[in-house]
C-alpha cells in the first residue's frame, strides 16, 4: 500500500458505514479492504494493524484508528477542521464531542439492552447509561426546531450519531418519534450517505425494499 493512501478495513452490511460516510463527506481518495464479520472473523491483513481483528479499521499512512467515534474525530479534525468539526475554540465543540461519544456510549447499549435478555447489575451504580425513553427525550428535545445536532450546519456529529439513529429506528429498536425520523430522513437524502449506502449495501447483493432508504 502506498505511504499516503487511505485504507478502510470493512465487513459489508456492517457499521463500516460510518467511516464509508465520513470519507465520502469529505471527498477523500481511499480503498476499501473487505473482512469477514462476525465472532472470532477476522483476516490476516486486518489483523497487522488492528491486533484486536475488529472492524472498521482505518488506516491513513502511519496511522491506524479503530472505533466508530475515533475514525469520525480524526478524519473531521484532518480533513474537515472547521467544517464538519468545530474548532476548539468553537463554543460548538463541546456539544460536538458529547453527541459524537453518544452515540456508542449511551445510544447504542441503552437500545440492545432493551432488546435483550440482559439483566442489568443490581449494584449502587447500576450501569452507565439511562433508560431508552429518557435517552430518546434528550435526542427529541436537541434536534427539535434544528435541522442537525449543532443547528443549522452538518457536522461529523451527524454522522456518527445520525448513523447508529438511522439503524435503530430501522430495526425498530428505537420508537418512530416524528422528529427523528425527519432527521434520518433529511441525513440519508446527502449524496455522500447515498453513495456510501450503496457501497455498505450493495444493490446487487441487497435488493431495494421500501424502508431501505432511510436504513442507516
Amino acid at each position: 500500500m502506498a505511504d499516503d493512501e487511505i485504507v478502510l478495513y470493512r465487513a459489508l452490511a456492517s457499521r463500516g458505514i460510518v467511516a464509508l460516510w465520513m470519507l465520502e463527506e469529505l471527498g477523500l481518495k481511499y480503498r476499501s479492504e473487505m473482512v469477514p464479520m462476525g465472532a472470532g472473523a477476522s483476516s490476516p491483513k486486518l489483523l497487522k494493524v488492528n491486533p484486536a481483528g475488529r472492524s472498521p479499521t482505518l488506516v491513513d499512512g502511519d496511522v491506524v484508528v479503530s472505533e466508530s467515534p475515533a475514525i469520525c474525530i480524526y478524519l473531521a479534525d484532518r480533513y474537515g477542521y472547521g467544517i464538519l468539526a468545530p474548532k476548539i475554540t468553537d463554543p460548538r465543540r463541546g456539544p460536538y464531542l458529547k453527541w459524537m461519544v453518544y452515540a456508542t456510549a449511551v445510544l447504542e447499549p441503552a437500545r440492545e439492552l432493551q432488546a435483550s435478555t440482559i439483566v442489568p447489575p443490581k449494584n449502587a451504580w447500576g450501569v452507565g447509561w439511562p433508560d431508552l425513553a429518557v435517552i430518546v427525550r434528550e435526542l427529541v428535545g436537541a434536534l427539535e426546531g434544528r435541522d442537525y445536532l449543532l443547528g443549522a450546519a452538518f457536522t461529523a456529529a451527524d454522522v456518527m450519531l445520525g448513523s447508529v439513529l438511522s439503524t435503530s429506528l430501522y430495526c425498530g429498536l428505537v420508537p418512530d418519534e416524528p422528529v427523528l425520523v425527519a432527521y434520518v430522513e433529511r441525513l440519508n437524502k446527502r449524496p455522500a450517505f447515498e453513495r456510501a449506502g450503496r457501497l455498505n449495501w450493495s444493490p446487487e447483493l441487497f435488493p431495494p425494499t421500501p424502508n431501505l432508504a432511510s436504513a442507516g
